[in-house]
């Protein structure tokens, strides 16, 4: 569906959020792929003031769900702790998101991942850029985050 809107539409940029990294490297490789033309380029997440990213399924949350949704930024924030500290180890990394969310019980944990940041494949040691994903369920909504760590 993207590409055949890339096609009729033929814009010179196209503008994807951060927030759906692991989507959005794969509409860049598409557009790598295909020799397209045109540029990609990504936004940050936007945030609220607590951390949590913005998003529709947001809406989903009430009262205590809201309250522990910001469960994933704080999870992703200490990942970033580790990793400034010199933590390597993405068994640590993934290890730190869930501590922090063990305080949180709502929190019902989908994934949480430490890829590449080009191949999205699983990394056992962090070298270069990756992207610390994660996606938990608190109520009716599934909720994704992420952080990217590394040069680009």
């Amino acid at each position: 569906m993207v590409l055949k809107l890339l096609i009729v539409v033929t814009p010179d940029i196209l503008w994807l959020g951060q927030k759906d990294a692991q989507q959005a490297r794969l509409v860049e490789r598409m557009v790598e792929d295909l020799d397209l033309p045109l540029r990609v380029r990504r936004g940050p997440t936007v945030r609220e003031r607590d951390g949590l990213a913005l998003s529709s399924r947001n809406a989903y949350l009430a009262g205590e769900e809201r309250r522990q949704a910001v469960a994933l930024w704080r999870g992703l924030s200490a990942a970033r702790a580790r990793l400034k500290s010199g933590e390597r180890s993405a068994a640590r990394i993934r290890a730190a998101v869930r501590r922090t969310w063990r305080a949180f019980p709502l929190v019902r944990e989908d994934y949480v991942a430490v890829v590449d940041a080009d191949r999205l494949e699983p990394v056992a040691r962090v070298r270069g850029r990756v992207l610390i994903a994660v996606a938990a369920r608190i109520g009716r909504a599934r909720l994704i985050d992420n952080i990217e760590w590394g040069t680009r």
